[in-house]
């Protein structure tokens, strides 16, 4: 890392998978602190060989994928936010009046599962090793909720896990992004500022170009990746289940020189509560988690200036800088 990178770099504390899993009291306050203080922490996975292998194998399967003409992709489309594929410039970008430049194949944990029939092709031919993925991040996800509610000594009633019942349908899904290397800037650039719908997210990454809004000093600051980490951060849903004790940062994704000057690829599992939960959102309005997933999707597509109407988009963090 150079010394600008350096200090362009933002601070997150690195928490360690093995730790957490065998509920380590001290790993569990860091978490804590993690979530309070920050919103996003980097994971080190490197225990666990079969998660740094499915990351991998998801990461071959893209090199393949969006590689196919963008004709033989579009038959992946199903319109939908959380299943198929969807091409660039579907949503506003992270700069000016230009689009957003990246392109995503989807898939929701509950198709999944139940092997629907809505499953788009290149999924149904990767099954065994998506769903695979799939099973392991959400455990590690439900993982950090039961341990955050430990933390808390939560009731029964209120444990972050008690929002994410296996039995019950929820938007969790899997989403495996690619932005493509750039000749010009005017066909659209990265991914606009928001904070994320669901209550966490798990994201593997090896490049640059994530970034998030720092509180001191303010400004944008760049995720570098870690070898062997995952980087996890707080989303919308678990700040309002916490009572806004944790912290669902603002972050984008933006070209580190400008153009993107090669392929960009990164996988993130969302994690999101089940659909019919209750949460008390932004502004004080009680909203489902279902509901509060596709108003944010809504204005993810709206005009600049509709954005910053509301608070939807960053979910009121903005505000907090």
């Amino acid at each position: 890392m150079s010394q600008q990178e350096a200090v362009d770099a933002a601070f997150l504390p690195t928490l360690d998978l093995s730790r957490l899993v065998s509920s380590d009291a001290e790993e569990r306050q860091k978490l804590v602190r993690a979530c309070e203080v920050y919103g996003f922490f980097y994971l080190d996975l490197r225990s666990d060989a079969e998660l740094i292998a499915l990351w991998t194998g998801v990461l071959d399967l893209m090199g393949q994928y969006f590689n196919l003409s963008l004709d033989e992709k579009m038959r992946d489309s199903r319109n939908s936010d959380t299943h198929g594929y969807e091409p660039v410039a579907t949503s506003t970008g992270a700069q000016d009046d230009l689009p957003d430049y990246y392109e995503s194949l989807k898939a929701s944990r509950d198709e999944v599962l139940t092997q629907s029939s809505k499953l788009a092709p290149a999924v149904k031919a990767n099954h065994a090793l998506l769903n695979r993925f799939i099973e392991r991040a959400h455990a590690v996800t439900m993982m950090i909720l039961r341990q955050l509610s430990i933390a808390l000594e939560l009731d029964d009633s209120h444990k972050f896990e008690a929002f994410h019942r296996h039995s019950e349908e929820s938007l969790s899904t899997l989403s495996m992004f690619r932005y493509p290397k750039q000749e010009v800037l005017d066909v659209g650039v990265g991914h606009n500022k928001h904070t994320d719908i669901g209550t966490l997210t798990f994201l593997l990454c090896q490049q640059q170009g994530l970034q998030v809004l720092s509180k001191d000093p303010v400004g944008w600051r760049f995720v570098q990746p870690l070898p062997g980490c995952a980087v996890i951060n707080v989303g919308d849903t678990l700040r309002f289940l916490s009572g806004s004790r944790f912290r669902s940062a603002v972050h984008r994704v933006i070209p580190v020189d400008q153009l993107q000057r090669q392929d960009r690829f990164s996988i993130a599992y969302f994690l999101r509560a089940e659909n019919n939960a209750t949460l008390n959102a932004v502004g004080g309005r009680t909203v489902s988690a279902k509901d509060w997933h596709d108003e944010k999707f809504d204005v993810f597509r709206k005009s600049r200036e509709a954005q910053a109407s509301d608070d939807v988009l960053t979910g009121g963090m903005e505000r907090d800088m």
